[in-house]
């Protein structure tokens, strides 16, 4: 007589939470090893060396957007295909077939971009010339293309449902850069600026693209060929994402850009090191957003409206209560914090400059929930009208009170650009899109 087992545990947890814990355990691991490697960084390059590996680093937003929304569509169609239960090698082959090229055409661009572009935006640190500046530009640049493209990998992951592992591979890479990182302090070798961002950045670029290759020969032996009709469907979509992506950046990417003209190098070191900070509290959000974006698209093809508001309720509610207590602990506990990462250094961050990036945290939360809804259903057309209207409303508002409130100024006009445009158009668009869907039901 067959007995039949009762599931287990981890059979009745939902796979976006499972998806999400492993983020968690795997942030943790990365944050912990992270947070090592920057006292390793800063004690062995010094405050001005350290505030342009900041600088550098801070691109690297840029350059994600050279696979041209491809991931992003690839993802979507994938649980657009897994909702009707049909096959999706075909969308992984032709993906890889696109990103290869844009991949080798924009390394390509970099090469002869880097002279013109390196001493432009590195002008503010004189101790480097322009020929070091282009060689350190360049190389940050190519790791950071690999990085995008292998995040394509992670996509894939995703929509599959098997998120746990684009957690796992991110922690490994940070092992292999802590590693990587303590052998260029301790060795002889010249130029530690430059292999320090080698060492750094470059396992994260090169773990994930060597799984995305491995996906896309896998995709191809299953599928009989790469079919072009899928070629304009993949971009189509694709390129929304990136027109939105792009005016995106010109939100979110603008701040090193700023502050390497108008601040100096320990002002960016301070916005450096608590973005840092903040930015692992805020991961723990935004690895459940991006875990639950797969739900919620199968669920947005489902027109099942409940499931959907019910997340966004419930994830708003978490995420300001995580970030608000975030921001009062780190309020007490800010100087101790900054003498482990940078010690013996004249770096003191103010509890004010605490407070406010905490409430842009906060506007965060509740933009980038109803934002992750619209993308799930692919529905971008409010990004295009908004975003460039904020972009514009950043990089104003930036040059302008950095050099008044110094790094503060750079947080008020995050503050003010999102409040004037995201905070109420992308909740306004979501119910709406809410509203129609049930009514065409009806």
């Amino acid at each position: 007589m067959t007995v039949n087992a009762k599931p287990g545990i981890l059979n009745r947890i939902p796979s976006h939470l499972l998806v999400a814990a492993s983020a968690w355990i795997s942030r943790l691991v990365t944050a912990v090893v992270g947070l090592f490697s920057i006292r390793i960084l800063i004690q062995g390059l010094g405050t001005e060396q350290y505030a342009l590996y900041a600088v550098l680093g801070g691109l690297q937003g840029w350059y994600l957007l050279a696979d041209m929304g491809v991931g992003t569509s690839l993802q979507n169609h994938i649980s657009e295909r897994r909702a009707g239960k049909q096959p999706y090698e075909d969308f992984i082959a032709m993906a890889g077939v696109i990103a290869i090229f844009l991949m080798l055409l924009s390394i390509l661009f970099l090469f002869f971009a880097s002279p013109f572009l390196a001493p432009l935006i590195l002008k503010g640190f004189p101790f480097l010339n322009d020929a070091e500046k282009a060689r350190h530009f360049f190389i940050t640049g190519v790791i950071s293309i690999a990085t995008c493209f292998g995040g394509i990998a992670y996509r894939i992951w995703y929509a599959e449902q098997k998120g746990y592992l684009a957690n796992v591979v991110p922690a490994v890479a940070s092992l292999i850069s802590f590693a990587a990182i303590v052998f260029v302090a301790r060795s002889p070798l010249e130029h530690k600026l430059y292999w320090s961002l080698v060492a750094a950045f470059g396992p994260a670029g090169m773990l994930p693209a060597v799984a995305f290759l491995l996906q896309f020969t896998g995709s191809l032996q299953r599928s009989s060929s790469v079919k072009r009709e899928i070629l304009w469907p993949l971009m189509k979509r694709g390129l929304k994402f990136w027109l939105s992506a792009i005016m995106a950046a010109g939100v979110l990417q603008v701040d090193y850009l700023v502050m390497a003209r108008f601040l100096p190098a320990n002002e960016i070191v301070v916005y450096n090191l608590t973005s840092k900070i903040f930015g692992l509290i805020y991961f723990i959000y935004t690895a459940l957003l991006i875990a639950v974006w797969p739900v919620c698209a199968e669920a947005v093809a489902r027109n099942d409206w409940h499931v959907v508001m019910g997340y966004v309720k419930q994830y708003i509610v978490m995420g300001v209560l995580l970030l608000s207590g975030a921001t009062l602990l780190l309020a007490f506990f800010m100087p101790e914090l900054i003498h482990l990462l940078a010690p013996g250094k004249a770096v003191m961050v103010p509890v004010l400059f605490i407070v406010i990036m905490g409430g842009y945290n906060v506007i965060r939360i509740w933009s980038d929930t109803f934002a992750m809804v619209l993308q799930s259903m692919s529905y971008l057309r409010p990004f295009v009208i908004y975003i460039p209207a904020q972009a514009v409303i950043t990089v104003l508002l930036q040059v302008s009170l950095a050099p008044r409130f110094g790094v503060a100024g750079i947080v008020y006009a995050l503050i003010a650009s999102f409040s004037l445009t995201a905070a109420w158009v992308l909740p306004w668009c979501v119910l709406r899109r809410k509203r129609v869907a049930l009514s065409a039901v009806e």
